[in-house]
């Protein structure tokens, strides 16, 4: 690339960098940002990129943001995927339905918001297959929301798939853009340079004047070229006003020739500003058939251009659009906005949004019509768009409270969809309705949930929601299977038409958020208004708040119904699309232990939010997949996604999410043996949850010290902490915890005297029927069963928990349901059997890093005679026998290896299983491994 290339002049360093960019990106794949004032140079460098890109065969396809256009979801994306047609038909169904529907060019449920971002990347991938494809975007700040998403998601995965991603953007909005990509800025041009530049295009200019115009320039070369030509023709330039810049002086210029059209010239221009595009068939609808004739003033100005193929209107610079939009009155605004309306009819999207800036007074069905945009931007996964509608909306709403309710939507999925608690702050402070009292449900929706995760105030919550869900009619419709069913299939903020008594779509978050409210609470009483309110409703999906409500009750006596309802609805739920019936399944999931079903989609949702810069909203999937890490045993990743989330919850100022992650630190450390962090994060939950009534984190912090002592085998105290959170033989309604910890308690009660406190709290494990539920469940009901049992019976309940299907998706309740049937072993003096039960359980507790478990495993060895590591007693056929089972042959492989029969073969590997101590051939590499 020359220095001198088409006219950029002092730009040889932009340009080498630019080039290797180039390189970079056809080979292998590139990202980069260049960054600089309005009218440094920006686009002129990027369009050398796209035509040198071109030039040496690459596809380029080029888009860029407009101003008045950045509440209107993905209009930039739209310009990517036109020139795409051929590859998007070619794409997958999901991924092509998934485009089309989001971008309007077919009809189908609406996309989940990671539906499109894969979708697009798909797309960009398939383009690029051929040759590369660089992707040009001008203007990213002014780019809309949903279309900076993608791109980000795009550049991110650009490396390996041959995409190049260019893309300009203003200073002064950093962090605007979400684009964390390597950045190229773009400077003002050193005297020499701009003098240079000057004296190639008004060679005649004085050299006073070149002077003073490189002085006021201040090596912007927009404002060059601008008070160049100005200085051309007037032979002078008078000062400009110090202090305000060169890019605001050339919009003043912008200005006055703009103000020195025709008015019918200006009255088309304004139109083109409002509507983006510059589609001139869209302005001749608008304006006239004769009107685009008035486009030529402003063309012989050098204001405009005309594309080549004639179909539409481009401004020279965004500061000349700028100027156009800036130079017309409200009025003459308003009426661009109503005829662009008219001309837009057929594109409901685009009608609504001009229509609803068109009009001066509030107009309750254009209020009406904004908020349903509202609620498709919301499933396309545009949360910030869907708040910006409602808050068009509400401005536009005739009736106070009407307008209340739309703000205090918009506040709602900002706190709890999309983690934007300061913009949900300001919403909630724009109500009109501030008293407490008197709370729509949407707007006690919002409070109460910025009460719950921000201050941990369970009571003004739990008060807010009450009386407002208590200010409702009788909830008839509640009964009427229509609205039931209605519920189900959109529980969270779907388009349920109002009834005579409520809304079902205010209902449920409402609904929802008074349930985490009662659960965090942790009291009993406190769920009395809310299961009155549940209560007409039958049966629903899994999903909804109503179920919620029931499955948290009493999780042993959800019908087999409602389980096999969730099951369907993890097995589908990445093609849900909303956001917040997303949560509330996964939630669901995780009262059931069935987290490992929505597993990779919420990891797949919190990556993609790290991405784009949004992870506060991410944080309940962040919460839910580290919770699935530690069930599984994969605690190196809970404790990394565990210390983020104590970290994201006190930079978004989300203070409940951050001590859940303290929980998880704490439970943690109880189980690897670190009990000095354990006790310092257990004393930091009780102090914050202690004041404010937060009965669930208090039990959280009892259940990691429980555990930390339970290791310790400190019995007694293991005892104390385990009461704490509920009472021998009694495991109350809305307390997960209880079960969770059934077995802690029980084994304490033992082990400190307690056979008939342990008895009966089996006895009431076994009456929540909660063993049927999940594997966990029936592990923890089956050894309690054993614990607890005459002698004679308790390897049959313990062979009946090892067997259970699914069991090993709990590594650690497993290893300890083996320690325990070890233990119980070698106290009958069944010392071969109990090496086997033992060996296993420590295998397995060094596998998660459970050393405290370690230890105990390791000493009950040690009670059975076995001091050393088993292995060395193997004879040197035994051992040849176990190396070349653990390689994988068969008994009568291993027979005809060692010329020996297959039944001394089964005789060798049943005296080697014992003097190992594991219980199959899958741990023999292991067993044989730790004794060489």
């Amino acid at each position: 690339m020359d220095v001198d290339e088409r006219g950029l002049v002092g730009r040889a360093g932009e340009l080498a960098a630019l080039g290797a960019f180039l390189a970079e990106a056809a080979e292998d794949g590139a990202a980069m940002l260049l960054a600089g004032e309005p009218g440094i140079g920006k686009t002129a460098l990027l369009d050398l990129a796209a035509e040198r890109a071109a030039a040496l065969g690459r596809r380029v396809v080029r888009g860029g943001g407009v101003e008045y256009e950045t509440e209107i979801g993905f209009a930039g994306l739209h310009q990517l995927v036109g020139p795409l047609a051929a590859e998007l038909a070619a794409l997958p169904e999901p991924s092509r339905c998934a485009l089309e529907v989001a971008l309007g060019f077919g009809a189908g449920p609406t996309p989940a918001e990671m539906a499109v971002l894969h979708g697009a990347l798909s797309l960009f991938t398939l383009a690029a297959r051929d040759r590369p494809l660089l992707l040009v975007v001008d203007d990213l700040h002014a780019l809309d929301r949903p279309s900076r998403s993608v791109l980000s998601f795009v550049a991110r995965r650009a490396a390996g798939r041959r995409i190049g991603v260019l893309a300009a953007v203003r200073s002064g909005t950093a962090g605007s853009h979400g684009l964390d990509l390597p950045e190229l800025r773009v400077l003002p041009l050193p005297d020499a340079a701009a003098t240079r530049l000057l004296a190639e295009r008004f060679a005649e200019l004085p050299r006073r004047a070149t002077a003073t115009v490189v002085h006021q320039a201040q090596g912007n070369p927009l404002a060059l070229l601008e008070f160049g030509a100005l200085a051309g023709v007037s032979g002078a330039m008078r000062d400009t006003v110090p202090g305000v810049g060169p890019a605001r002086d050339v919009r003043a210029l912008y200005a006055a020739r703009v103000a020195r059209l025709p008015a019918e010239t200006r009255d088309l221009l304004l139109l083109a500003a409002l509507e983006g595009s510059g589609d001139l068939g869209v302005l001749e609808a608008a304006a006239g058939s004769d009107a685009l004739d008035a486009l030529g003033a402003a063309e012989r100005d050098l204001l405009v251009q005309v594309t080549v193929d004639g179909r539409a209107v481009l401004f020279r610079h965004p500061l000349v659009r700028s100027a156009v939009v800036e130079g017309a009155t409200s009025e003459q605004r308003r009426a661009a906005h109503r005829r662009l309306a008219e001309a837009l009819i057929d594109r409901p999207e685009r009608h609504a949004d001009h229509l609803s800036m068109a009009i001066a007074v509030p107009d309750e069905r254009v209020a009406q019509l904004v908020e349903d945009w509202a609620r498709l931007t919301l499933r396309r996964g545009d949360v910030l768009g869907a708040m910006d509608r409602l808050r068009r909306a509400a401005r536009l709403s005739p009736d106070r409270a009407v307008g209340d309710r739309r703000l205090a939507h918009a506040a709602y999925i900002g706190a709890s969809v999309a983690g934007h608690l300061e913009l949900s702050h300001q919403l909630m402070r724009d109500l009109r309705a501030t008293a407490e009292a008197g709370l729509s449900l949407p707007a006690a929706a919002a409070r109460g949930y910025r009460e719950l995760m921000v201050e941990g105030d369970v009571a003004t919550a739990h008060r807010i929601l009450v009386e407002a869900l208590a200010a409702l009619p009788a909830l008839g419709c509640a009964a009427r299977p229509g609205c039931a069913a209605r519920l189900g299939a959109l529980p969270a903020l779907g388009a349920l038409p109002a009834t005579a008594a409520t809304d079902l779509d205010e209902l449920s978050p409402a609904l929802f958020t008074l349930t985490l409210v009662c659960l965090w609470a942790g009291r009993t009483e406190l769920w009395a208004p809310l299961q009155k309110v549940v209560a007409p409703f039958p049966r629903v999906s899994a999903s909804s708040p109503v179920s919620m409500v029931r499955i948290l009750e009493d999780p042993g006596a959800v019908p087999d119904e409602l389980l096999r309802d969730l099951d369907d609805q993890l097995a589908r739920l990445a093609e849900v699309t909303d956001a917040d019936v997303i949560i509330r399944t996964a939630l669901a999931a995780s009262y059931l232990d069935r987290l490992p079903g929505c597993h990779q989609l919420l990891t797949r949702a919190v990556q993609d939010a790290r991405d784009s810069g949004t992870v506060g909203g991410a944080l309940p999937s962040l919460v839910m997949s580290t919770l699935d890490d530690l069930y599984a045993g994969r605690w190196g990743a809970a404790q990394a996604a565990a210390a983020e989330i104590v970290s994201l919850g006190r930079d978004t100022g989300y203070h409940l999410f951050s001590h859940i992650g303290r929980y998880i630190v704490a439970l943690l450390a109880a189980q690897r043996g670190d009990s000095a962090t354990c006790a310092a994060e257990s004393r930091i939950l009780l102090d914050w949850a202690g004041p404010r009534g937060l009965g669930r984190l208090t039990r959280w912090a009892h259940q990691a010290l429980a555990r930390d002592a339970l290791g310790a085998s400190d019995f007694e105290t293991a005892y104390r902490h385990a009461t704490a959170i509920t009472a021998p033989g009694e495991l109350p309604p809305f307390n997960l915890e209880a079960l969770w910890t059934a077995l802690d308690l029980a084994e304490a009660a033992l082990r400190t005297g307690r056979a008939d406190a342990a008895r009966a709290h089996a006895a009431a494990m076994r009456a929540t029927g909660a063993a049927r539920v999940s594997p966990r469940f029936g592990l923890i009901t089956a050894a309690m069963t054993a614990l607890t049992s005459p002698p004679a019976e308790t390897a049959r309940h313990f062979d009946a928990a090892l067997a259970l299907p699914g069991a090993e998706q709990w590594p650690f309740e497993l290893a300890r349901a083996e320690l325990a049937y070890g233990e119980q072993l070698r106290r009958q003096s069944l010392k071969a059997e109990a090496r086997v039960r033992l060996a296993a359980a420590r295998d397995r507790f060094e596998r998660l890093g459970a050393t405290p478990w370690v230890r105990r495993a390791t000493s009950e060895l040690r009670a059975t005679g076995r001091e050393r590591r088993p292995g060395e007693a193997l004879t040197p056929q035994e051992r040849e026998v176990a190396e070349l089972a653990a390689a994988g042959l068969t008994t009568k492989e291993i027979a005809a290896r060692l010329l020996l029969s297959p039944r001394t073969v089964s005789a060798h590997l049943y005296r080697i299983f014992p003097k190992l101590g594991i219980s199959s051939r899958a741990a023999l590499r292991d067993a044989l491994g730790r004794d060489r």
